[in-house]
């Protein structure tokens, strides 16, 4: 079952200073329903970004599962390619990536999710 194990905004300290981030925690066992789970997570992230402070600019999507965090990159970016809102939202993020890793916590990978195009 693919779910969603964390949503929250944090203030984050940054060489630049603080910024505010949405955190994203996703643990995706079943790799073939995964296109139709990220539909869900993206709005429930399009919501969070909408909650969160106007400055906010950071994403961070932790996976745990099948899926690899290329992959997910892959499926995200053609989601935001067409969804304005969520291209939008994304066209403002100044970082956002995907990690996969272990229940453990070790990282096994790390993608970004901004469109270098």
């Amino acid at each position: 079952m693919n779910a969603i194990t964390e949503l929250k905004t944090l203030k984050l300290d940054s060489y630049d200073g603080p910024v505010a981030a949405i955190i994203i925690g996703l643990k995706i066992a079943e790799a073939e329903n995964a296109d139709l789970f990220l539909l869900d997570v993206a709005e429930k992230f399009k919501h969070q970004r909408a909650c969160s402070p106007p400055e906010t600019s950071f994403l961070l999507i932790t996976i745990v599962g099948a899926m690899t965090a290329a992959q997910f990159a892959k499926e995200w970016l053609k989601l935001t390619a067409h969804d304005q809102i969520l291209g939008s939202i994304m066209s403002q993020m100044r970082k956002a990536e995907v990690l996969r890793g272990t229940d453990a916590g070790q990282t096994l990978e790390t993608v970004s999710l901004l469109n270098s195009s």
